[in-house]
């Protein structure tokens, strides 16, 4: 008993005809597809801002001038990120030299702004309170004077980025409710 094989040859040009057709029309729906979507979005800018310049004529000083307190208070934070950053970038610059890290502790700027004043004497010779003392030279001593500017940098500018997002979105919403 013999068995047929009954296969078809495979046509390679007919293959190579039915992607190139897929792929054409792939593209011709991309095509439009981004056409749709950028005048949607177009749109969509426009009338967000139209709202904003609606919004932006109602506002009044004090809108005006809590809203550059609080970015002055969040550029500050980001001049003390700046700080340490580079403070931190500059042992690290020390230490690709010498290959000895250089530690700047935060006994560095106590000692910088209460020198010869009771509070340095008493972190140097203390007379009561020894346990505190020991508490406040190890805190000085151990925390690294990059990292504590850089986290409450950090800290500072999130913060005041929340607080600007959220008083945005309240006083949005407050004189949209105004108007309707």
């Amino acid at each position: 008993m013999t068995i047929g094989s009954h296969q078809s040859h495979f046509n390679h040009e007919n293959w190579i005809r039915q992607l190139h057709s897929y792929q054409v029309t792939s593209r011709q729906f991309l095509n439009e597809l981004f056409k749709g979507l950028r005048v949607l979005l177009q749109r969509g800018l426009l009338i967000i801002w139209n709202e904003i310049c609606l919004m932006f004529r109602q506002l009044t000083l004090q809108d005006f001038i809590i809203t550059a307190l609080i970015i002055a208070i969040g550029i500050f934070g980001v001049i003390i990120f700046m700080t340490g950053l580079g403070l931190f970038f500059y042992q690290a610059m020390l230490w690709l030299q010498d290959g000895v890290w250089t530690q700047y502790s935060l006994f560095f700027v106590f000692n910088f702004i209460f020198e010869n004043t009771s509070l340095h004497q008493w972190i140097l010779h203390p007379e009561s309170w020894f346990g505190l003392q020991k508490m406040f030279f190890w805190f000085l001593d151990f925390i690294p004077l990059s990292a504590a500017l850089i986290i409450p940098g950090i800290c500072l500018t999130l913060f005041m980025a929340t607080t600007l997002f959220i008083i945005f979105t309240y006083r949005f919403y407050q004189l949209r409710n105004r108007n309707v």
